[in-house]
């Protein structure tokens, strides 16, 4: 089960029910005594909410919205913390397993994410980077006037998952040669080959540190840890797609681009679902979208969903936050 965790944006959000704006529509005198009335209710409601700390919880399709009764400009790390305990309670009592949680709640208040249990999922985003391997290089080639035909794609790879196998398969059509740098040289090789005779396409699976990433100008680290990328000598300007999260990769020399996160827009059909819940105003995109996001329905049909839903790339996020145009500019002109 997914929930969202977040601020209130107005008192209108802890009403739990529509029935004021019914009222609001009414232009008899008892209609608008009504109004008066039942508004000064729901404000005393949502006064008492905000002194003994009451969460509003909501209900939306799969998913529930839980709301604590305060905003950013009033909150205190006090009542954050007692609220907390009552949200852990909540994910247990609504059996949910995947968070989104408020940008500002866990930026700028540094929610401990220590405090949830540990088998909740909190999503940021990174999740739908698999799913946008292609768009992510294409927009690089882009700044540097190339071509995904023209060049080598390396992969960095452990474990032969489903969706790691999925995307050597879809990308081997796109770019020249595809790379697999992985110590599973034997396991790796009997893919590559079944590949290689769907796709007619060429691969190679290495795993030699002084060579194999020497020259590699785009790189994808599907699971390697920081150490082992450490371990190979790496071209210094190279671009480094990271979907291991637990891999910062500071690498000694390197003076190449590190994309750890993405910024998509969307459809205003799917915006405005957001919008319709204040989720919008309090997430990235990029996070809510991937909440939406049904991986267990196959690498394909995801595709096709962020087709359908006109999903587009609008920026990259390295080390130092959004990478701009002088970083790319100083890649290019090494190439």
């Amino acid at each position: 089960m997914l929930g969202y965790v977040k601020l209130k944006n107005n008192n209108q959000e802890l009403y739990e029910t529509n029935y004021l704006e019914k009222l609001k529509a009414q232009t008899t005198k008892i209609g608008k005594l009504k109004y008066f009335i039942c508004y000064w209710y729901y404000e005393l409601i949502v006064w008492i909410k905000n002194i003994t700390n009451i969460i509003t919880i909501k209900q939306i399709y799969h998913a529930y919205i839980i709301i604590l009764p305060f905003s950013i400009e009033k909150i205190k790390k006090t009542k954050l913390q007692k609220c907390m305990k009552k949200v852990q309670k909540l994910i247990k009592k609504y059996q949910i397993n995947t968070l989104v949680i408020q940008d500002k709640l866990e930026q700028n208040l540094r929610l401990e994410k220590e405090n949830l249990n540990r088998k909740i999922h909190i999503l940021d985003g990174k999740g739908i980077i698999p799913y946008m391997i292609k768009e992510i290089l294409e927009y690089m080639m882009q700044k540097q006037n190339t071509k995904t035909q023209l060049e080598d794609l390396y992969f960095c790879i452990n474990e032969p998952k489903s969706i790691y196998i999925e995307n050597i398969n879809y990308l081997s059509k796109y770019f020249k040669t595809i790379n697999i740098i992985t110590p599973k040289i034997s396991n790796f090789q009997k893919i590559a080959n079944k590949i290689e005779q769907n796709e007619n396409s060429m691969i190679t699976v290495t795993n030699n540190r002084k060579k194999s990433l020497k020259k590699a100008k785009f790189i994808i680290n599907f699971d390697f840890t920081e150490e082992q990328i450490k371990s190979y000598s790496i071209y210094r300007r190279a671009i480094l797609i990271l979907l291991n999260n637990n891999c910062n990769c500071e690498i000694a020399g390197f003076d190449g681009i590190q994309i750890k996160n993405i910024g998509i827009d969307i459809s205003q059909e799917r915006k405005e679902f957001f919008q319709r819940h204040y989720l919008l105003q309090t997430n990235s995109l990029t996070t809510l979208y991937e909440s939406i996001l049904n991986e267990k329905q196959g690498f394909n049909k995801v595709k096709e969903q962020i087709e359908k839903d006109q999903v587009k790339l609008v920026r990259l996020y390295g080390s130092n936050g959004v990478i701009g145009d002088k970083e790319y500019a100083n890649l290019t002109s090494v190439y």
